[in-house]
């Protein structure tokens, strides 16, 4: 290794080289490469090596079994079902496979034991499971898994999205399995649908439309137990005495899975047996709701089983606390919902109204464990996350007792307690979203009454700050009809979507209609709220940088000194807006005047930020990113190395390592040190670098794509000096 450091004129340092041979850290292309072509010359072979049959051979190992999303758990005691061994039967490569039927039939869990035995059986090299509730999920989905296979690329979601299904038709050997679950529309599959190949593609669905149906695709419509399966599944859930009476009770639910196993859980807590729990099933059925507002009949006895077990939930200690439980489930998302959203302050104090006293986190959550046990709710092994079927969910929205707003508001005040304030986890916040938009379709106009919602917008801003500027305009687009429907042309959050509408527009690349928008914006906002309004003044923030980026720079300078005067006088000169005001000045007179007029503005700024927001605040890191590299422009290096140095530790501590403004400064840091004529250093710093985006590009974090460019490209840069 000493000898591999040494040839390799030190680019990989010992302790690297070390670390990726014997401790298991990702060995990448670029290293295989250097340490083969080390080793071909050390050992004196004529020519140059064989690179191309390595790379095919790290292009397999790469490959190896990655697996991208989440899969319900396996069911306690799942039935092995005729259909389930004629779908495994006929799974060779090239097959597309669509699993249709009513909801609570199995549909899903199908697929579960299908990826799992694939899986274990390494039959598959990839697996991509997709809850495709919507197509931003799948497109998602699919750009994740284009990172984790190293085919991302340049763009966006949309662009590596694209690239893997392009991928899927490439001849590498790998077999792969893709299943996208629950979609609801096949306009949401259109252009997605992965092709033939040597893979499979599974589709469960409740639709039946033909635009499921291809020649390609093979149509498989699952229905309820057969009776042997009923018989079979309810002697593995239950002893001998409660078995009494299981084939009349599996006939009055029809056979139908989720209803079977919330009988049988109902049946284990309460030591009764079969024909016990079909009385009580034939005394209670539809008594609490009207069967002409069920889809279909399948609803009609889940919200029967339902009744019961909820009762029953109920009635454990803490008394009371099941049902409101459920019923906030009922809004959510059926794809999972992160467990402590069930004991935030907001569903405690929800809880507390609802059952007239005292109620807290450890309630909470022993409520939800009683949901568990009645088979009501399952929690994912990792205990992180909560699914409630989505028949379940239907069958308690369609049953409600009233207050949905109440429970809504509350649902939606804990989605936004438990979202980060930094937004490292770009997994977790991709679960917020999905559940905020299920809430907003389930919540009819609650999160509406009298105003937005603010986890509307944060879901909305989400999107900006995971990079996917397109999506987010999408969103906005989508609100806004919306707002001007139930709150009116004037209403300040009607305002507020078309502000970042506008701002959308402009990080998608389209200015002009940007500055098109908030101009229109600043004529009612004026009229509306005033010429000094905090919001209005912030809308000629906008137009002064979308007037630079359609090219008018010295438009917008005239405009932001007259704006920095107004927010002086109007919230004083400590306030964020005043400072950002500043900020945006400072960069442009340095863009149009000279780099030392922005080092000596941003010198004074940054002291005013460290005074009013503190000298580890992102905002004030931020200002001080920005003063180090206006040095470098201005030739000031030593100063410049020595703020970046320091930066990176201090982006470390406020946003965490994976941050990508913390990965940009290990970048600017490294490069430094190569510019100081380090190159050795940079180098080894730059390939641990390498190391972490890689593993971030894999876990579809698309907004490292750009460090890993500056990476290769400083790599290339530093070959050609050679």
């Amino acid at each position: 290794m000493e000898t591999l450091s040494r040839k390799t004129r030190h680019f990989y340092p010992y302790s690297t080289i070390r670390y990726k041979l014997t401790k298991g850290g990702e060995i990448d292309w670029p290293f295989i490469e250097t340490i083969v072509t080390v080793g071909h010359r050390y050992a004196r072979l004529p020519g140059e090596p064989d690179l191309d049959s390595w790379r095919r051979k790290y292009e397999q190992a790469r490959l190896h079994q990655h697996w991208v999303g989440s899969t319900p758990s396996v069911a306690d005691s799942y039935q092995t079902r005729r259909i389930g061994i004629e779908l495994s039967g006929d799974f060779t490569p090239g097959r597309t496979f669509v699993l249709t039927g009513l909801g609570g039939v199995g549909k899903t869990q199908l697929a579960v034991d299908l990826v799992h035995r694939s899986w274990v059986d390494h039959q598959v090299d990839l697996v991509v499971w997709v809850a495709a509730i919507s197509r931003t999920t799948v497109v998602s989905a699919f750009a994740e898994a284009a990172a984790k296979i190293g085919v991302a690329g340049h763009g966006d979601e949309e662009a590596a999205g694209r690239r893997f299904l392009a991928w899927l038709t490439e001849e590498h050997g790998r077999r792969w399995l893709v299943v996208l679950d629950g979609v609801r529309d096949p306009a949401d599959l259109r252009g997605l649908w992965p092709p033939t190949g040597n893979g499979n593609t599974v589709v469960t669905t409740r639709g039946r439309q033909a635009a499921f149906a291809g020649s390609e695709r093979r149509i498989i419509t699952v229905d309820v137990f057969e009776p042997n399966e009923s018989i079979s599944y309810m002697r593995d859930k239950l002893n001998d005495e409660e078995f009494n009476g299981a084939a009349q009770l599996a006939d009055a639910l029809g056979h139908l899975p989720l209803a079977l196993a919330q009988a049988a859980a109902y049946i284990r807590d309460a030591g009764r047996d079969c024909a016990d729990y079909l009385h009580r099933f034939r005394e209670g059925r539809l008594a609490d709701i009207e069967p002409d507002s069920l889809p279909d009949e399948h609803a009609a006895v889940v919200a029967s089983t339902w009744n019961l077990s909820i009762k029953a939930a109920d009635a454990h200690r803490p008394v009371g606390v099941g049902r409101p439980l459920l019923e906030l489930a009922a809004l959510l998302s059926p794809n999972g919902i992160p467990t402590p959203v069930f004991t935030t302050t907001a569903v405690q104090a929800l809880l507390t109204k609802r059952r007239g006293r005292a109620t807290t986190a450890d309630d909470a959550w022993d409520g939800l464990s009683n949901l568990k046990l009645l088979s009501l709710c399952g929690l994912d092994d990792d205990r992180r996350t909560v699914r409630v079927h989505q028949l379940v969910q239907r069958a308690v929205r369609e049953a409600w007792p009233g207050r949905r707003a109440e429970t809504a508001i509350s649902a939606a005040d804990a989605l936004l307690e438990i979202w980060p304030e930094v937004e490292r986890d770009a997994t977790l916040v991709d679960v917020l979203r999905n559940n905020t938009d299920a809430l907003h379709r389930n919540a009819g106009d609650a999160l509406w009454h009298g105003k937005l919602h603010q986890v509307v917008f944060r879901a909305g801003n989400s999107l900006t700050l995971r990079g996917l500027p397109l999506t987010a305009l999408a969103y906005w687009e989508s609100l806004l009809p919306t707002a001007l429907d139930r709150l009116g042309t004037e209403h300040p959050d009607t305002l507020k979507i078309r502000n970042n509408l506008a701002w959308a527009s402009h990080r998608t690349g389209a200015s002009d209609r940007a500055l098109e928008d908030m101009r229109e914006l600043l004529t009612v906002r004026q009229r509306v709220l005033g010429a000094d309004h905090p919001n209005t003044l912030a809308t000629l923030h906008g137009i002064a940088e979308f007037q630079a980026a359609t090219g008018d720079i010295d438009g917008a300078i005239t405009l932001l000194r007259g704006l920095l005067a107004d927010y002086e006088q109007v919230l004083g000169p400590d306030e964020r807006d005043t400072l950002n005001t500043r900020l945006l000045l400072a960069v442009m007179l340095g863009e149009t005047e000279s780099p030392d007029v922005a080092v000596h503005q941003l010198r004074t700024l940054l002291d005013d930020y460290r005074r009013n927001l503190g000298p580890d605040d992102p905002e004030t890191l931020n200002i001080e990113s920005k003063l180090s590299g206006w040095l470098v422009d201005a030739g000031e290096i030593d100063e410049a190395r020595s703020r970046i140095e320091r930066l990176a530790g201090g982006y470390e501590r406020a946003l965490g390592p994976d941050h990508i403004d913390t990965l940009r400064m290990r970048y600017n840091a490294a490069d430094l040190h190569g510019q100081d004529g380090r190159r050795a250093e940079a180098a080894g710093e730059l390939r641990e670098l390498l190391d972490d985006v890689q593993r971030l590009l894999e876990q579809g974090r698309t907004e490292v794509e750009e460090i890993r460019e500056w990476i290769e490209q400083w790599s290339a840069d530093e070959g050609d000096a050679d």
